[in-house]
């Protein structure tokens, strides 16, 4: 029988016995503090409740005894301290307006310093003989929000207390950004690597500056949020580089973004720093006589001390906390610049759950080999797309040459996987816009009073719109993309392209008739490819049913008729938003003959050659839209001494008698403009010869260049008439006609057609556009085509004076 020891039997006995109260023990220590911590946070809510009402209360006895009459200065003085002291400074500017009590001028400046009121509280700040440490801090703020650098200095070096030299110093030092002098070799060894193997001006003839180094980054937190990372650092090379690069602009919206800055600086040639102080900072409202977009910034920043040679260099970071439909977001990254790029790094990292989906564009323009696939890795349940580039050529515009997008190689990034979710996340944001209030249906009662037809209706509600409702021209998404009520736009007589829209389909809707907004990209953007969506929208229309067919509206062309549009909106996929789906549509490039410009010159010799003549331009589509645009937005001046200019070129010396402008306030209707003039002179004069002006015109500067790295884009097909009538004296005939001319090719059909008939000379050329887009691989045949019909038409018509 084994022996058994007691003791150690008991010890374990009793370990296992608090084994077993240890969770009693832990379960009573913790409901304990609970109760305490529960017990003083029911104390600490009821001395709040208690301080709420004693403020109410004093409130509520201070206004009293202001009621009674008597002390007036010391309670209101009071009253006002008190509403400071609790934060509520609206309501202490009030107060402290009433009192002459000595310090309240002090708390009233504060208090419109703390509103934002900073014209008030300087003008107070001013008035000062003297202030205190307190006042002069705040002195310097108000003028650094007023971006008065300087005053704000001499405020914050005059403090000597000690509570607020410290936050004066750090004030100061911020503006100044100047507590030491450094060179940029010891401040940051890379930068000068990378400075001082940046190639020469000689190398890069046509740049004003070289784009050393440029690394962007987008992350995509498992949050749904997203930080953007900027770093560049650019070299000024001549005066161009100096205009484009001395500051940088980054736009933001207030509502979803924020910028931080963590550095700005200007590397002098010989390696000095100069560190971008706050005085060189404004971040300002984009659109600030527009309330409705306060939250569309601009964050500005200007480079002190930029010399040819010199080297700018910042780094930031812009924070959005809310992605498109708070899930998914979009990215474009073109390659090229309008400077040459020596490096550039771009980087995607998203969460590995998150599907990233890729389109690359122009690449036939990618003639310098830039690898646009990225390399992917996998790091920590995170996916990183990392593209880098160097040596990429800068773009050297020319003229008539389509816009970037276009033209610029490419990478669009997106995380939509299908339409549909774009149609519900946009069509969420506006469908509760589109209501009519009491105001909207009184004015389409008025508009479509009479009117019988579907079309008259829907024209007189879009003449309205597009008339009466001030456009401000912010970029679709630049504003956010939420657009606002049409009630708060009618009321306002103001709104972006979204807010327009949805004010027109609304009206629409409520005189009955079917209307849908429309997100478009506009010729300057990416257009809508049906297989890859994204949200690359930069404006937004709308589209009315009328028999069967889709007509598109732009209201914010306020000289735009119903059933035209301006030439940036044609040739463009867009994305039309019905009640239950949505579609994606096609909207052409409007017939040659949609975009006419005819002029009608009508000339009277006189036996003494002078001459009296008239001429009328009248216009559709795109040209009538600028003509209407220059006569109605131009001063009546500025219109009558630009036509004086336009008829010296038919006689030197003429004098204008009159012009006459109809149908300019009617978008129903053409505008058209006649000017009658008199002239002293129209010949050359060759003995008895007498040689008319060259009547036939064609501008050959466009086919100027040898070879093209573009084609040419005219934006829109056209059609240009030029008409005019000669009405010869009897004592001149006709010496020389030239022949007529008709040339067809496949870019443009031409003719010129000459005619006497009843003592009167009729000439009559007519261009017209069949293809919108010159190829590069074209040019060389449409120069040529385009030279020898420019030499060709290069005839006068020769009359001979009867002795």
């Amino acid at each position: 029988m084994p022996i058994i020891d007691t003791d150690k039997k008991l010890k374990v006995t009793n370990f296992t016995f608090y084994l077993m109260l240890f969770p009693f023990f832990f379960f009573l220590f913790t409901f304990l503090t609970g109760c305490i911590q529960k017990e003083e946070l029911s104390q600490a809510q009821h001395y709040s409740r208690q301080s709420q009402a004693y403020y109410r209360l004093a409130q509520e006895r201070y206004k009293n005894l202001i009621a009674q009459g008597q002390d007036l200065d010391q309670l209101h003085f009071a009253l006002g301290k008190l509403y400071y002291e609790h934060g509520d400074f609206p309501q202490a500017a009030l107060e402290l307006k009433k009192s002459q009590h000595p310090e309240a001028k002090k708390f009233l400046a504060i208090s419109f310093y703390r509103t934002n009121n900073f014209t008030d509280a300087l003008e107070i700040f001013n008035k000062f003989a003297s202030l205190d440490a307190e006042t002069l801090y705040y002195q310097g703020e108000t003028c650094e929000k007023m971006n008065l650098f300087d005053q704000a200095l001499a405020a914050y070096k005059k403090i000597k207390d000690k509570e607020f030299l410290r936050l004066a110093s750090e004030r100061i030092n911020i503006i100044e950004k100047q507590a030491q002098v450094a060179n940029i070799k010891e401040l940051d060894p890379e930068i000068y690597k990378i400075l001082s193997q940046a190639p020469s001006a000689e190398i890069y003839p046509q740049a004003g500056g070289l784009i050393l180094y440029c690394d962007e980054k987008v992350e995509i937190t498992e949050a749904n949020t997203q930080v953007s990372k900027l770093h560049y650092l650019i070299k000024i090379l001549n005066e161009r580089g100096k205009e484009s690069f001395s500051e940088t602009q980054i736009e933001y919206d207030s509502t979803y973004e924020k910028v931080e800055l963590e550095y700005a600086r200007t590397i002098k040639p010989d390696g000095t720093v100069v560190e971008v102080g706050s005085r060189h900072i404004r971040d300002v409202s984009k659109y600030l006589n527009f309330p409705l977009y306060s939250n569309v910034r601009v964050y500005i920043i200007s480079f002190p001390e930029i010399v040819e040679g010199a080297s700018i260099e910042y780094k930031l970071k812009v924070y959005r906390n809310q992605l498109i439909n708070k899930k998914e977001f979009v990215e474009a990254y073109s390659v090229q610049a309008a400077e040459p790029v020596i490096y550039a790094n771009f980087v995607i990292e998203c969460p590995k759950e998150k599907t990233v989906y890729f389109k690359t564009l122009n690449e036939g323009y990618n003639n310098f080999q830039a690898q646009l696939k990225p390399d992917i890795q996998t790091k920590d349940g995170r996916v990183i797309y990392t593209w880098k580039f160097k040596n990429i050529p800068q773009i050297i515009p020319e003229a008539n040459m389509p816009p970037g997008v276009e033209v610029n190689p490419a990478i669009l990034i997106s995380s939509f996987s299908q339409w549909k979710d774009i149609y519900n996340w946009w069509w969420s944001l506006a469908k509760d816009k589109i209501k009519a209030d009491a105001a909207i249906k009184d004015k389409v009662i008025q508009l479509t009073r009479g009117l019988t037809t579907e079309e008259a209706k829907a024209r007189a509600i879009y003449n309205f719109c597009a008339q009466k409702i001030r456009y401000v021209a912010v970029e679709y998404g630049q504003a956010g993309y939420e657009p606002h009520s049409a009630a708060s736009i009618f009321t306002n007589k103001y709104g972006d392209c979204k807010d327009q829209a949805i004010l027109l389909v609304t009206m629409l809707k409520e005189a009955g008739l079917t209307a849908y907004p429309v997100l478009i990209p506009t010729k300057e953007a990416y257009n809508l490819n049906p297989d890859f969506p994204a949200v690359l929208f930069n404006h937004c229309i709308a589209g009315i049913s009328l028999n069967n067919k889709i007509i598109f509206l732009d209201p914010t062309a306020s000289t735009c008729p119903f059933g035209d549009l301006p030439a940036s909106d044609q040739g463009r996929e867009v994305l039309l938003f019905k009640e239950d789906n949505f579609a994606i549509q096609e909207i052409p490039l409007y017939p040659a003959d949609s975009n006419l410009i005819r002029q009608y010159i009508q000339i009277g010799l006189k036996p003494d050659e002078s001459i009296s003549a008239s001429r009328t331009v009248s216009s559709l589509g795109a040209y009538n839209q600028a003509q209407r645009y220059w006569l109605l937005y131009t001063q009546p001046e500025l219109i009558e001494q630009t036509l004086k200019e336009k008829i010296q070129d038919i006689s030197i010396g003429s004098k204008l008698d009159n012009y006459n402008i109809k149908n300019l306030n009617d978008l129903n209707m053409p505008v058209e403009l006649t000017y009658q003039f008199w002239g002293p002179e129209y010949f050359t004069s060759a003995g008895n010869l007498r040689i008319l002006p060259q009547l036939a015109s064609l501008d050959a500067s466009l086919v100027a260049k040898d070879k093209r790295s573009y084609p040419i884009d005219f934006d829109i097909l056209d059609t240009k008439e030029a008409i005019f009538q000669i009405d010869m004296p009897r004592n001149f005939m006709i010496k020389y006609m030239p022949d007529n001319i008709k040339e067809d090719s496949p870019w443009l059909d031409f003719s010129v057609e000459y005619k006497k008939e009843s003592g009167k000379i009729y000439f009559k050329q007519k261009a017209q556009l069949k293809r919108a887009v010159v190829l590069e691989d074209e040019y060389a045949a449409f120069k040529n085509f385009y030279e020898g019909l420019a030499k060709k038409i290069k005839q006068r018509i020769i009359l001979e004076k009867r002795r």
